[in-house]
């Protein structure tokens, strides 16, 4: 026979208290107990394995100390375990759990995901996107704390935790002027991606602060994987003066340059420095290894917890909060 789960009474009896005691105990309400009389408590607690009861702390808190994290494609990504582990580790610190909900991008499933939750009357809801995006999410979300990670809401009802991607185009760009490069040429990426957009913004301004001239002859658009990296590089290196640096919108674009440096028998950063973006797995493992500028995948996530149990209305509605992204430097610069 399966043993019966420990109750607040059956600890009462272990301490020789009442139940309204064990009760006190437990919510840290117990400043006129003696001492003594918490100390048997605690030990009837972990005695008899009690554990309290969630539904019940639900109803009495009104609290479920959950929080929903709806994700679009996030958790199939080699990113979702930083995210996630940024939010999960400051819940679990604030004695809460994570319940994620993976949509893969489908709109019904993302309102259903939101009903469920509404249902479980979660305490607060993370959104997370793949990539930097606008996003219309369902108004029921308007009936519980929520904010939204590396996406923004186009109707700017909820806060919005991003990366700081023009900032970190600016660092990529101001890294190889301050490493001496003048003839620098960026591989851009597609124009509706909203990342790529912000960090050619930063690689313009670090240009214009430098006193070197925008060239639209060295930017390259239509790269986001290695294969656009490989043609877009070896068209730069036929140029009349071609660029002495590449900064890639990402390290998958990246990676494609190594391999057109190496088919024209050329070094990295001997002849062309590069420097990309995201901080891959595999950029520490290139020969030379990849300079890059790391997402921070793990700080969003944690920082979306933080406005969660932040006291209501300290973070604005259509709040922006960008992180910035450190500079990680390798070989290839």
């Amino acid at each position: 026979m399966m043993a019966r789960r420990p109750t607040i009474r059956s600890v009462a009896e272990e301490a020789g208290v009442s139940p309204t005691t064990v009760s006190l105990v437990l919510n840290n309400n117990a400043s006129a107990i003696p001492e003594a009389t918490k100390e048997r408590v605690v030990q009837a607690v972990r005695k008899l394995g009690y554990r309290p009861n969630p539904s019940a702390r639900a109803l009495s808190s009104s609290q479920t100390h959950t929080i929903g994290f709806i994700t679009d494609v996030i958790a199939s990504s080699g990113y979702a375990g930083r995210s996630i582990a940024g939010a999960q580790e400051l819940s679990w610190a604030n004695d809460k759990v994570l319940l994620i909900v993976n949509t893969g991008g489908d709109a019904a499933i993302t309102r259903a995901a939101v009903d469920m939750l509404c249902d479980r009357q979660v305490d607060g809801v993370i959104y997370a996107a793949m990539s930097m995006c606008g996003v219309d999410l369902p108004e029921a979300l308007l009936q519980i704390p929520t904010i939204l990670v590396n996406a923004y809401d186009r109707q700017s009802r909820f806060p919005a935790i991003l990366a700081d991607e023009e900032l970190g185009g600016y660092t990529a760009t101001r890294t190889l002027i301050d490493a001496g490069h003048r003839r620098i040429g960026m591989l851009y990426g597609v124009p509706e991606v909203d990342a790529g957009r912000e960090r050619l913004i930063g690689h313009r301004r670090a240009l214009d602060e430098a006193g070197i001239a925008f060239d639209p002859a060295l930017v390259r658009a239509d790269c986001w994987f290695p294969e656009g990296g490989y043609r877009s590089t070896k068209a730069l290196m036929t140029l009349d003066e071609p660029p002495t640096a590449l900064f890639c919108v990402n390290d998958w674009v990246a990676m494609g340059c190594y391999e057109a440096v190496k088919e024209l028998g050329l070094s990295i950063p001997g002849d062309l420095a590069i420097i990309g973006y995201d901080n891959h797995e595999l950029a520490g493992l290139l020969r030379p290894g990849l300079t890059t500028m790391q997402l921070p995948h793990y700080d969003l996530g944690r920082k979306a917890v933080e406005c969660l149990l932040a006291p209501a209305g300290s973070v604005a509605p259509n709040a922006v909060i960008r992180l910035p992204c450190p500079l990680i430097r390798r070989q290839s610069v």
